[in-house]
């Protein structure tokens, strides 16, 4: 049988190719910091540096959203970090421990994030250049952040599947979608913008400027609850930016100022070359993510039926370069887990040539695999400061 002959409709098939391609991406992850722990001993500031095969994944950020998960928001810059994921890490401590509840909650967000991409791709390719972006989205140059204790994989899965309803036009499956994924990352924020704008397009009825209304506000549920929170709790209805100011020093900037930044960061800084070479790999995530949102705004523009997943990649880049400090290296982090990325790049794979798209698509996904296992290990050791 070839990947032709399958049969993506059926959902139980897609669940299990699915749950094959993250099972494999979780295995290397966790089976090369296993082996690269018991060979390498990192030090940092003096001590050595855990690589267990717990801690090895949950460096960085995973330790706020953790921290978030068993404490709540004790400091100021903890309300940098959206509730969501550390919500579902409180839930299923119980059972699995709060760092482990942290990875669970991420691998299984990961298989429905690789569903979801596959399901919404196929509704514009052919079926196995659907398979090639999910491949690619797993085996993404940041895809680490998939096996990590980060909340990526719940991201991608919640605004893919938003997408998917309100391509469907099921859009309160897809509002209420939405308004989880506004209190997961600040790019969940923008995928009630795409259910908005399907309404409007979609609905004929007088009633559909009512209609778009309410499910923006559905779709934005988590993000003012939350605020509404911290409003409560700290008496500043603002103190999230503030977090992110004083915490990161995040700013509002000019669009892509922060990847020429980088780019003029990986000649001129004094960090490691380790560090330099994320700067390369934020640079060009800035610039393929600024590619695809104009190609994808164009393709939208000649069919109609692109224009939900082109906007919401357009917004999410748009948000990811003006929302972050120009400073830290979490460009790529953002932009490669924007869903509509490889929803996009799949159209474009797919009017190639079969010889073209396929040497094409296989010699990126060979480079883009090569490229996790590198930025992989060196997050697992310490030397991908995000």
């Amino acid at each position: 049988m070839t990947i032709r002959d399958l049969d993506w409709k059926r959902g139980y098939g897609l669940v299990l190719t699915s749950l094959s391609i993250v099972a494999v991406r979780v295995l290397v992850g966790v089976g090369a910091s296993k082996i690269g722990g018991t060979f390498i001993v990192h030090r940092q500031g003096g001590r050595a540096m855990s690589t267990g095969l717990v801690s090895s994944l949950t460096h960085w950020d995973a330790h706020w959203y953790i921290g978030i998960a068993r404490h709540g928001y004790p400091t100021l810059r903890a309300h940098a970090f959206y509730p969501a994921y550390p919500a579902l890490i409180r839930l299923v401590s119980p059972v699995f421990g709060y760092s482990g509840g942290a990875l669970v909650i991420a691998w299984v967000a990961a298989v429905f994030a690789v569903w979801g991409v596959i399901d919404v791709t196929s509704r514009f390719t052919r079926p196995e250049t659907a398979l090639m972006a999910g491949l690619l989205f797993v085996w993404n140059p940041a895809s680490i952040f998939l096996m990590a204790a980060y909340p990526e994989g719940l991201l991608v899965a919640l605004m893919i599947w938003s997408l998917r309803f309100a391509l469907d036009r099921r859009w309160w499956p897809a509002a209420l979608l939405a308004g989880v994924a506004s209190c997961v990352l600040p790019q969940g924020t923008i995928t009630s913008l795409a259910v908005v704008l399907g309404v409007l397009v979609a609905e004929p009825s007088n009633r559909r400027f009512a209609k778009a209304l309410l499910v923006g506000v559905i779709g934005e549920v988590g993000l003012i609850s939350y605020v509404i929170f911290c409003w409560a709790t700290t008496g500043n209805p603002l103190v999230i930016p503030k977090a992110e100011s004083v915490g990161w020093h995040n700013q509002f900037t000019y669009p892509f100022h922060v990847v020429l930044r980088q780019l003029v960061m990986i000649v001129n800084s004094p960090a490691s070359g380790q560090v330099r070479s994320v700067y390369v790999l934020n640079a060009c995530a800035g610039i393929l993510g600024g590619a695809m949102a104009a190609i994808g705004l164009y393709l939208g523009w000649r069919e109609r039926r692109l224009l939900l997943p082109a906007v919401l990649l357009a917004l999410g880049v748009l948000v990811s370069v003006l929302t972050i400090d120009i400073g830290v290296d979490s460009t790529a982090r953002f932009i490669l887990f924007q869903a509509p990325l490889y929803v996009i790049g799949a159209v474009i794979a797919d009017r190639l040539g079969d010889g073209t798209r396929t040497l094409v698509t296989t010699n990126v996904l060979v480079i883009s695999t090569t490229l996790a296992v590198l930025y992989g290990a060196m997050y697992n050791f310490g030397w991908w400061l995000t």
